[in-house]
């Protein structure tokens, strides 16, 4: 019993320290430190070193805020991926796993990795009419990426 609860809480912290590069992956945002440190210092902005080029103040607090305006639009999202795979992590671990239980469980997590999918297609789409330089960040998980997901 004690290993089996062992195990459980094992995997959970697993997750628990893997989420935030799972439900935002795909999302590098280019060099630095992006919304964790602000518009410079490794954000973005003017003398910033980024793959951006050099771009105003005001471009670079239109981007934050619409990365700003996406994190929270899908983090009622994030939050839900997490607690299924946390509820079919769980399942996994028991000694007779639910076939049907775990099954349904993995489809509600795809259906809601779809979403997120298209939620994060469309703050590309947004993020390159900003700045069309941007999009060069996406999709590789550029160094750096984001902070904080």
């Amino acid at each position: 019993m004690k290993k089996g609860l062992l195990a459980i809480f094992a995997i959970a912290a697993v997750v628990a320290l893997s989420v935030t590069a799972y439900a935002g992956r795909g999302m590098g945002y280019g060099p630095g430190g992006g919304q964790c440190q602000g518009i410079r210092g490794g954000g973005y902005g003017p003398g910033s070193g980024n793959m951006m080029g050099n771009i105003s103040d005001d471009e670079a607090k239109k981007i934050n805020d619409e990365r700003d305006t996406f994190f929270k639009a899908t983090e009622d999202l994030r939050q839900d991926i997490y607690a299924k795979e946390m509820e079919l992590n769980s399942e996994l671990a028991k000694k007779n796993i639910d076939t049907e239980k775990a099954a349904k469980l993995q489809k509600d997590i795809s259906e809601l990795e779809s979403k997120f999918d298209q939620k994060r297609l469309e703050h590309m789409i947004k993020m390159k009419k900003l700045n069309p330089n941007l999009a060069r960040g996406f999709g590789g998980g550029s160094p750096g990426g984001h902070c904080g997901r």
